[in-house]
């Protein structure tokens, strides 16, 4: 698109001083003539474009117009990219390239060889977060919805592993607790709710456009974080010794406990659902439930039903 070119263009020009029509024009790919008439579009835009005649001559942005470099330090630049990186590796989006590659033309050419060599050094890679292709499908769609404001159908199936066919407003697509949301407001339910994006199927965007709700994101998370907290239950896991470098990345060392043997009892609160089960069935032999008595009778039926399978 036009836009788009004129607006690399720009970035281009403002990190350098004088560039050549045919420069421009192999690098946009365009004809020399397009460079010219896209040059007075700038300028008609309000961006003081200057022109020297000449072998050495080019276009060239007005040096006072020019945002000064000491702005963004390479340090700036260095963290913005390895940022823009990460993301787009996970969302899969054109438009992240784009921008990515926007951001990359502002670095000073003097400064390239330090950019490259501290790349070596720190890499960002959140790909895995992005899922397989049905899950980066469905997470296009949502996206899309969430841009044009469009109710969206789809099934889900939560904690409890129950399957439902849910109407939607979505209102905000976050980055939470190592996963993709959705914050929308359920018709179903009738109140907000937060979907795990890789829990919906078969999303499917209606032509309704809805009028977006009064309660942010943020807020909701800051009363729901009280709700759950006073709902939540009060148990105690005494872990294996070997389980101990993972105790200590997950819980606060206030909620841990050493015994002689070398095992741990951790005493937290945690909603009870049908993912509470499921967490702590996943350590299998090494966690026993301490209390209540009601939890650790419910994990014995549970790992009952499951020695009966095998």
């Amino acid at each position: 698109m036009k836009i788009d070119r004129l607006l690399s263009e720009i970035i281009f020009l403002l990190n350098r001083e004088l560039v050549s029509a045919s420069a421009l024009a192999e690098r946009f790919g365009v004809s020399r003539r397009t460079i010219q008439r896209d040059m007075e579009c700038i300028e008609l835009a309000g961006i003081p474009i200057y022109t020297q005649q000449g072998p050495q001559g080019g276009y060239g942005i007005v040096e006072s117009y020019k945002m000064e470099r000491q702005l963004m330090s390479v340090d700036d630049f260095y963290y913005i990219v390895i940022a823009l990186k990460g993301v787009a590796g996970s969302l899969d989006d054109d438009h992240l390239d784009n921008t990515l590659q926007k951001v990359q033309t502002l670095l000073p050419r003097e400064s390239t060889d330090i950019f490259s060599g501290r790349n070596e050094k720190l890499s960002l890679d959140f790909s895995m977060l992005g899922g397989n292709q049905r899950l980066r499908e469905t997470f296009k769609i949502v996206r899309e919805a969430v841009e044009h404001e469009r109710l969206l159908r789809f099934c889900y199936t939560n904690n409890r592993l129950e399957s439902t066919t849910r109407v939607v407003e979505p209102l905000t697509i976050a980055f939470r607790w190592r996963s993709w949301y959705l914050y929308a407001y359920c018709r179903n339910r009738e109140d907000y709710r937060l979907f795990r994006i890789s829990r919906i199927k078969d999303p499917e965007i209606l032509p309704d456009i809805i009028k977006r709700r009064y309660l942010s994101f943020e807020q909701f998370l800051e009363e729901n974080y009280r709700q759950v907290s006073t709902k939540a239950l009060e148990i105690e896991l005494k872990f294996n010794p070997v389980m101990r470098n993972m105790v200590e990345e997950y819980y606060d060392p206030k909620e841990c406990r050493i015994l002689d043997d070398g095992s741990l009892v951790v005493r937290t609160r945690m909603p009870e659902d049908g993912w509470l089960y499921g967490y702590i069935l996943s350590f299998g032999e090494y966690v026993e439930v301490l209390k209540p008595d009601r939890l650790r009778q419910i994990i014995a039926k549970s790992a009952g039903r499951i020695e009966k399978i095998y």
